[in-house]
C-alpha cells in the first residue's frame, strides 16, 4: 500500500487500500501480453553490490555416540573407516560398539550399520559438536511449516506468522525445502510489522495484511539491485504504482508526462517512498501473477519492504539489515512464495 496508506495502530480506522509499499510492474507470464502504458518484465540487472552473507541453516540434527569399551570383538565392517569417523581399519578384540542416541525429532533411529558419515555443512548452528570417531553427524531431517497452506512447487518459502487476527506484529521465518519433503530454517527469525487492522480480507478501505499463500516474482527499489536474481527495477523519478480505479488497477506504470493515471494520490511514487521502498520485493496478491488476477477493489500494491518500526496499510515490514540477505536469497528457480497467516 502507499506509504499514505501505512498506518500506525492510532490511524487503524482510516479507511485505505493497498500497501505503504512501492511495487514493480507486475507483468503476466510471457505469454500474457503487459496493460497498456505498462513496462515490459524487467531482466535481472547485474550484480553490482557484494551479496551478503548466506543465511545459516538452523536445522535439527540427530548425533551418533559411542560407549565404554566391551569385551567383545565386532566384524571388521562395524569398524571401517567409511562408517564411523576415523575409526581403524583393522578389525581388534575390543573395539567399541556402537549405538545411536536419538534427538526429540526422531523417533527411532537406524541401526550404526545403516548409518554413513555424513560430509560436515559449511556453516554450523551455535553449539553443534565437531564430529569425533565417535560422533558423527547425521542428515538434518526438517520440519513441517507453521501454516499449512499450499507452497505448490516452491523450494524455498517465508512465513509470516500472527498470533491473532488482530495482532499488528508477526515472526518472519525464511525455509529451504529438503530432500525429505520437510523443511529447515534459514536465518533467525525475525519481528515484522504489518497492517494496522491485522490480519485478514484485504481491499482498499482497510489497513488489513491479505491471509494466504502468494507468490514472489519481482523486486524492486530505490536502491541498486543487491544482488538477487529476481527480476529486480531500479525505481526512478517516472516510477508509479497505480491504486486508483480502471484498468491500470494494481500495476506498475513508467511515466513522465501525459500520463492515463493521477501523478498523485492514491497511486505511490515509488521513488520517493523511503525507506519503505529502498528494497521491496512484490507479493503476488491481487496481482497479474496471482491465480485471479486482478480483481478491483480488493487492494493494492502489497509488498515486503523496509520497517520504519510502526504498522503498515497492509504490507510486511522488516529492518533493512534484514530484508537484504533476503532479497539475495530468493531465486526464480526455487519458485519462492510467502506464507501469511495465524498459528
Amino acid at each position: 500500500m502507499s506509504v499514505g496508506r501505512v498506518l500506525s495502530s492510532l490511524l487503524a480506522a482510516t479507511a485505505v487500500g493497498g500497501c505503504a509499499v512501492v511495487a514493480l510492474g507486475m507483468s503476466r507470464s510471457a505469454s500474457v501480453g503487459d496493460t497498456s502504458g505498462s513496462v515490459p518484465s524487467v531482466a535481472a540487472a547485474p550484480t553490482s553490490t557484494p551479496r551478503p552473507a548466506v543465511l545459516p541453516v538452523v536445522a535439527p540434527v540427530a548425533v551418533v555416540t559411542s560407549t565404554s569399551p566391551a569385551a567383545t570383538s565386532v566384524p571388521p565392517t562395524h569398524a571401517s573407516s567409511s562408517r564411523v569417523g576415523s575409526a581403524p581399519t583393522t578389525p581388534t578384540t575390543a573395539a567399541a560398539p556402537v549405538t545411536i542416541r536419538p534427538t526429540s525429532s526422531v523417533a527411532a533411529a537406524p541401526s550404526p550399520t545403516h548409518v554413513a558419515a555424513q560430509p560436515e555443512a559449511t556453516v554450523r548452528p551455535a553449539g553443534t559438536p565437531t564430529p569425533t570417531p565417535a560422533r558423527v553427524r547425521v542428515a538434518a531431517i526438517g520440519q513441517a511449516l507453521p501454516l499449512r497452506y499450499s507452497t505448490g512447487t516452491a523450494t524455498r518459502v517465508i512465513t509470516v506468522v500472527g498470533h491473532s487476527y488482530g495482532a499488528t506484529t508477526a515472526t518472519l521465518q525464511a525455509w529451504d525445502k529438503v530432500s525429505t519433503g520437510r523443511w529447515i530454517k534459514i536465518g533467525a527469525a525475525v519481528t515484522a510489522h504489518i497492517g494496522a487492522d491485522g490480519m485478514g480480507q484485504a481491499s482498499e478501505y482497510r489497513s488489513a495484511t491479505p491471509i494466504g499463500s502468494f507468490t514472489l516474482t519481482q523486486a524492486f527499489g530505490h536502491n541498486s539491485n543487491p544482488g538477487t536474481n529476481l527480476p529486480y527495477l531500479h525505481t526512478n523519478a517516472y516510477d508509479w504504482w497505480i491504486s486508483q480505479a480502471g484498468p491500470l488497477y494494481n500495476t506498475h506504470q513508467r511515466c513522465a508526462y501525459g500520463c492515463a493515471f493521477n501523478r498523485g494520490d492514491p497511486n505511490e511514487h515509488l521513488y520517493y517512498e523511503t525507506p519503505y521502498y529502498n528494497y521491496a520485493v512484490v507479493i503476488d496478491y491481487n496481482t497479474r501473477n496471482a491465480p485471479g488476477g486482478v480483481r478491483a477493489g480488493r487492494g493494492s500494491a502489497f509488498f515486503l519492504h523496509v520497517t520504519d518500526g510502526t504498522a503498515t496499510a497492509g504490507c510486511v515490514a522488516i529492518p533493512q539489515s534484514r530484508l537484504i540477505p533476503i532479497i539475495w536469497w530468493l531465486t526464480p528457480s526455487a519458485h519462492p512464495r510467502i506464507l501469511i497467516g495465524v498459528a
